[in-house]
């Protein structure tokens, strides 16, 4: 469990059209992709569209309105300076790369992943992103707004997650076929 001076918040709603059936509840090695995430942090703030059985701060969104809107629900329960936001569907989210991307001074601290930003793997000022949210389309207009941002690079990321699995979004079961192969080799090589 991990805890610092920022808060979490933990989008878990959706349909998952893409998944087939509820990301959140579904089970790798025995625990909820949902779980798996919550566990990593004192007292997440789950976004949610119904009831969900794992520890935190659950603030119920019953009109399913948008991640922007989920994640403003979320920052009226936000007490840090900084806020890391993210989804269900980053199972294997290394909590040292949270801890490296919510110490850095910018307003957002972000990741990418084939080129692209992940507003979804993001620390942000929350201030900054109380501000923003509400005059924005999109999180990804929100980072392309501050001004200043930090990037991790892949590099940086290897560092805190050899595996690079803290990367992947899953939205397709298929999306999990190689992770078991990559995962057991990084825990073994890792214990070594």
């Amino acid at each position: 469990m991990c805890r610092d001076s920022f808060d979490v918040i933990i989008l878990a709603g959706g349909r998952s059209s893409r998944f087939g059936t509820d990301k959140c509840e579904f089970e790798i090695d025995g625990k909820t992709m949902l779980r798996r995430i919550s566990e990593k942090f004192e007292s997440p703030i789950i976004v949610t569209d119904k009831p969900r059985p794992v520890e935190g701060i659950h603030v119920i969104d019953s009109h399913k309105s948008g991640p922007l809107k989920a994640i403003e629900m979320g920052l009226e329960y936000v007490k840090e300076k900084r806020v890391f936001v993210t989804g269900c569907d980053f199972p294997f989210l290394s909590p040292k790369l949270v801890q490296n991307l919510c110490s850095k001074p910018e307003e957002v601290a972000t990741t990418m992943y084939d080129g692209k930003i992940q507003p979804l793997l993001s620390c942000y000022s929350t201030n900054f992103l109380r501000s923003a949210i509400r005059r924005s389309r999109s999180l990804r207009e929100i980072v392309y707004k501050a001004p200043s941002v930090y990037i991790a690079g892949y590099m940086e990321v290897y560092m805190w997650d050899p595996s690079l699995l803290t990367l992947l979004n899953v939205n397709r079961v298929s999306d999990l076929r190689d992770v078991k192969k990559s995962y057991w080799q990084t825990s073994i090589c890792s214990n070594t």
